[in-house]
Parts: C-alpha cells; sequence; structure tokens
C-alpha cells in the first residue's frame, strides 16, 4: 500500500512539473511529505557524512530525480546540487554505475554552463567518487583535490569540507600516501567533537587509526579504535563495516592473524550488502591475502575465486563505457582550466612586468634628479668654494699688503737709527739721543718678532704641529706676572689693574701660552683706550674652571664685528698697527685646552673679553 501511495506521488509531481513548474512548487509546498522527503536526504547525508545506504525500492530511488527536477525548476541550487549529490551517491552504492557516471557528468556540466562554485564542488566529489568505486584512485584523487579547490570560503560550507577531507583522506590511504593523507587529517582534527556528529566522530576516529596502522604506530591506531567503538550504538552499518575493516587490519600489523581472522567474519556475517559494494570487495581481497599470510594457501585459493566470482557478478553488466568518456570530458576540462590558468598567470607576469618597468622607470628619474640635485649642490658648494677662495685671497692680499706695510715700518725704524748709531761721531748725539734710538730700536725688534711670532704659531695650529706643555700652575701668579710684564714693557696711558679674591688657582695649563692669551687681549685693550682703565680679573666658575675677562674703556667693538673680530686678518681699524691675527691665535689656543672665548655683548663701556680655562686638562683636538 505504501508503494502505491508513493507512486501516486510521483505521478502527480511529475504531472505538475510538465505543466508549470512554478506550479510544481506550489504544489510542493502544499505537499509536506514531498518537503519532508527532501530535507530528509539532505539532513541524512550531512549527518552521516555521506555514507548513507539505500535499496533500490527506498524512497530515494523514487523520488530523488523528481524533487531535484522541481528545484531546478525554481531556482534553488545550492538545494538542487545537494540533493542530486545524495541521489548520485545512492546510485553509487547500490552499484547502478552507469546511472551514476550519467548524471555525474549532467550534473558537472550544468554547474559547469552556469560557473556555480558550490555546484560544480558537489559534482567533483560526485566525479571522484565514481573514479573511486571503479577503483580509478589516481583520477578519484585529482577530482576530489579540484572539488575542495571549488570552496572560495570553506567555512561557508562546513559540511562539504568535511566530506571532502574525509573522502580525500579515505583516497590517499588507499593508494598509502600517507605523507599526503597526513596533512588533510591534520585539517580533519582541527574541527570540535561538539561540531561533529557521532558518525562524523567515527569516521575521524577510523581515518586516524588507519593512519597510525600505515605509518607504523599500532598502539596510537588502537586508542582510536575503542574511541569508535564507544559510538557503536548511534552508527548505521555501513560505518560499522568501516571500523571492522580498520579494526582487522590493526590485529594485522600486529601479527595476531586470528583476531584479524574473526574480524573478518564478523564482516561478512549476513549476506551480501546491495550498498557498498567496494568496500565488501575490498574486505573479501583483504581476507584472501590474511590467509596467504597465515600459509592456508587453499583459502585463500578459495577466497580469491570468490571474490572474482562476485566482482564479475557485479560488474558485467553495470561496468560503464561512459567512464571513459567521463575521463576524457574532464580531463578535456581540467587542461581547459589549466590553459586559462597559464593565460592568468601570463596577464599576471605581463602586468608584473609592466610594473616593474614603472618602477625602473620611476627609479631612472630618481637617479636622473638625484644627479641633478647632486649638480646644483656641487654649483652651490662650487660657487660657496670660489667665494670663499675671492675672500681667502682678499684677505691674503690684504694680509701682505699688512704685513708689508706692518715690516717695513719697524724695519725702517731699526735700519735709520741703527745708521744714526754706526755715524754718531759724524753726528754729534749726545747720551740722551743715543738711549732714545737705542730704545726705538727695541721696541721695534720687539714688534717684528711679535709679528714673526704670530705668522708661526697660525702655520703650526694649521699643520697641527703645535705643542703644548701642560703642568700646573698658578693662575693667580700668572696674571700678576703678566701685568708687570705690560706695565714695563709699554708706556701707558691709562691705569691697568688685576682684579681677583682668589689667594691663588691652580690649573693645568701651558704658562707660556696662557700668557701669549692674556698678553694678546691686554695690549689690544691698552692700544684702544686712550684714557680710563684696563682690568684684568680672574674668578673660579661652579663648573670647575676658570673665568678670565680683559674690560677696557676704550672705543668698543660694533656689534656687527663681533662675530667677526676672531677671524683671521680681521682688524678693528685698518690704520692701527698689527696684523689681526692676535685674536684668532687667542681663540685656537683656548680651545686647545678646552676653553671657550668670546666677546661681551652686554658691556657697554668699552670692549670686555672673556675666556674659559679648566682646572683639569683633557686632551681635545681642534
Amino acid at each position: 500500500m505504501k508503494k502505491i501511495v508513493g507512486h501516486l506521488i510521483v505521478l502527480s509531481l511529475l504531472c505538475l512539473i510538465n505543466v508549470n513548474p512554478a506550479r510544481a512548487w506550489d504544489a510542493e509546498q502544499r505537499q509536506p511529505q514531498s518537503y519532508e522527503l527532501q530535507q530528509k536526504y539532505i539532513h541524512s547525508f550531512r549527518q552521516n557524512a555521506g555514507f548513507i545506504h539505500t535499496e533500490r525500492n527506498d524512497s530515494i530511488a523514487l523520488f530523488g530525480d523528481s524533487l531535484t527536477t522541481v528545484l531546478d525548476s525554481i531556482g534553488k541550487y545550492d538545494e538542487y546540487f545537494e540533493l542530486k549529490r545524495v541521489v548520485i551517491r545512492s546510485h553509487i552504492l547500490r552499484g547502478e554505475s552507469r546511472i551514476a557516471v550519467a548524471q555525474s557528468d549532467m550534473m558537472y556540466s550544468k554547474a559547469q554552463a552556469m560557473n556555480h562554485k558550490f555546484g560544480m564542488a558537489m559534482s567533483l566529489s560526485a566525479i571522484g567518487e565514481v573514479y573511486s568505486h571503479m577503483n580509478r584512485l589516481e583520477e578519484a584523487g585529482t577530482s576530489l583535490e579540484e572539488a575542495l579547490k571549488q570552496l572560495k570560503d570553506p567555512s561557508d560550507n562546513q559540511i562539504l569540507t568535511k566530506i571532502l577531507l574525509m573522502q580525500l583522506v579515505d583516497n590517499l590511504l588507499h593508494l598509502k600516501n600517507i605523507g599526503k593523507a597526513k596533512l588533510y587529517i591534520e585539517r580533519i582534527n582541527e574541527y570540535l567533537s561538539e561540531d561533529l556528529s557521532p558518525v562524523e566522530q567515527a569516521l575521524f576516529y577510523n581515518y586516524n587509526a588507519y593512519y597510525c596502522i600505515q605509518a607504523g604506530v599500532p598502539d596510537e591506531a588502537d586508542n582510536y579504535l575503542k574511541e569508535a567503538w564507544k559510538l557503536e550504538p548511534m552508527l548505521p552499518v555501513g560505518i560499522i563495516r568501516h571500523l571492522l575493516i580498520t579494526e582487522a587490519a590493526y590485529y594485522e600489523s600486529k601479527e595476531e592473524y586470528e583476531k584479524a581472522l574473526d574480524v573478518y567474519d564478523r564482516f561478512f556475517k549476513g549476506k551480501a550488502p546491495q550498498s557498498n559494494r567496494g568496500l565488501y570487495i575490498d574486505a573479501m581481497r583483504n581476507k584472501a591475502e590474511l590467509y596467504v599470510m597465515m600459509g592456508k594457501e587453499q583459502e585463500a585459493f578459495k577466497q580469491f575465486a570468490n571474490v572474482y566470482a562476485y566482482v564479475k557478478s557485479v560488474f558485467n553488466k553495470n561496468y560503464p563505457k561512459e567512464i571513459d568518456r567521463l575521463c576524457t570530458r574532464f580531463q578535456a576540462d581540467r587542461l581547459k582550466f589549466m590553459n586559462e590558468h597559464r593565460r592568468t598567470l601570463s596577464n599576471r607576469y605581463y602586468v608584473t612586468g609592466i610594473a616593474v618597468c614603472v618602477l625602473v622607470l620611476f627609479y631612472l628619474i630618481f637617479l636622473s634628479w638625484k644627479k641633478i640635485f647632486k649638480l646644483k649642490e656641487s654649483k652651490r658648494k662650487q660657487e660657496e668654494m670660489r667665494r670663499k677662495a675671492e675672500n681667502a685671497i682678499r684677505k691674503k692680499n690684504m694680509f701682505l699688503s699688512n704685513m708689508s706695510h706692518e715690516v717695513r715700518t719697524p724695519l725702517n725704524a731699526i735700519v735709520g737709527f741703527s745708521t744714526l748709531l754706526a755715524s754718531e761721531e759724524d753726528m754729534g748725539m749726545d747720551d740722551d739721543s743715543r738711549k732714545q734710538a737705542c730704545e726705538i730700536i727695541r721696541v721695534n725688534s720687539h714688534q717684528l718678532l711679535k709679528l714673526i711670532n704670530d705668522i708661526l704659531d697660525l702655520s703650526d695650529f694649521e699643520e697641527d704641529n703645535i705643542h703644548f706643555n701642560m703642568k700646573e700652575h698658578d693662575a693667580v701668579k700668572i696674571c700678576n706676572e703678566v701685568i708687570e710684564t705690560i706695565r714695563a714693557s709699554y708706556k701707558l696711558n691709562v691705569r691697568l689693574e688685576f682684579e681677583t679674591a682668589l689667594a691663588s688657582l691652580k690649573l693645568e695649563t701651558d704658562d707660556s701660552r696662557l700668557r701669549q692669551v692674556l698678553i694678546n687681549l691686554l695690549v689690544n685693550a691698552v692700544k684702544f683706550t686712550k684714557e680710563g682703565s684696563v682690568v684684568l680679573k680672574l674668578e673660579k666658575a661652579n663648573d670647575g674652571t676658570a673665568l678670565f675677562s680683559v674690560a677696557d674703556t676704550g672705543c668698543g667693538i660694533p656689534k656687527e664685528k663681533q662675530k667677526l673680530i676672531f677671524e683671521r686678518f680681521e682688524k678693528l681699524n685698518e690704520f692701527v698697527q698689527g696684523t689681526g691675527l692676535g685674536l684668532s691665535i687667542c681663540r685656537l689656543i683656548v680651545t686647545f685646552v678646552g676653553g671657550k672665548i668670546w666677546i661681551d655683548g652686554d658691556y657697554t663701556r668699552g670692549a670686555r673679553f672673556c675666556f674659559t680655562h679648566p682646572l683639569k686638562y683633557k686632551s681635545t683636538l681642534l
């Protein structure tokens, strides 16, 4: 009675489809039994990881094609391809290879024409299972890997991803490619237990166990098998058969052949299944090989004969020629895909080449710009050097002019008065005149000697040939002696004083060089001060340095000349005797000992020069 009702429902659906697809779906909506069947098939496929088992008179054989036609007509393509996959799986397990091949071919063509990635993944999964059922494991693995690649984001298709991973692991383990199988097993093991159905958990344990057996670690395989057998009450017969084959392989790896034989006997208990004949054939062949290992040649021969008879009975009528056509078609599509892939790569190389050329062009432009910039910078530096050279030439000419004047003046005085002294009898000079002439000769000789010493000092500093004899001296004593030397050497029109609150101040210095700096500063102050005073002052600073200052009440130094006064050949008044080297030499000496020299810009009564000298000398390169 149930079969008759089922056939009537199918006929009703077909009539509705032929009349109008839209009305057919309306009719489907009004028939909850058909909708429930569709959901039942898909749910069973998902929960059992694709391992559904149907007989020839099951409802999937009666309603599957009708329901897929309805889904196709209303555009529900995800459900259409998934249900189509269920139908093809059912045909494969029942041994209807010709039908499975034809429907896989049609399914693949439709998905490819629509460019439906999910549909192509489903159809490639079905094709892979067809190949596997026909023992063409290499082609099966290729199809399954292509199916996995079609899923843009596997997280959106967790069910299909898990099914494909299990199919791939099963295929690779049959090929004994344990290296590649390990990669997919690791992906399977990333799933959490709560996200897996009992069937999926059992299969995951089963594949891990089979992998451990092939990898040579049977003890770990035993642990996985124990976990899988805990789920036995919730597992369908087909999954239990898989576990039995793995358990038999475990005992074989442990060389416990009798136990393995008992497991195979449990597997073959009852009649041969109408579903999953491939698994049944594998078990028969494994049992025959087990007899060989046990040395039971007669039993092995009988078992191989049974394998041959069973295979011949099952596949004589069902082995399809279409499988070769499907293989050819798939290879052609694969070749097309590879050509498109190569074209894409060529385009990428072309774009990359253009990008590289553009980058090279920009790099060349950058180098050109950098070269132009360096050229401009070089021109600027050359112009600056030219100005410095011109300035140096101007200063040199000025220096030579000054030198000629500075040297000629004392020499003229020395020569003239020397001549007078040499002919004193004729001139009738008295003693006072002779003393005056001698004094003029002495002063001019001293002036000429100072001029030569300044030039020699400057040359030594430039050639880094200067030498300092650093020892501990009393700065207060040096200042007093310098004051007395200037008082004795020059006719002063101003008051020359030394001020300090210190009884003594020890510092490490070259006393001759310190005297030279103090004398230069004091002589300059005396030279430009007509009235008033020149005061040398000594203090001790808080940072461990001595502070010297020379203040006068003379004409002062204009603000614009204060920055230049320490440069070589710079003179405040071109008509006053001097080379313009004294202050420059002072700066070189003070810098050498680690101090600083400057003009006090806030002093307005004349000019005030200050410089510091560290109490402890630290060698400093200029």
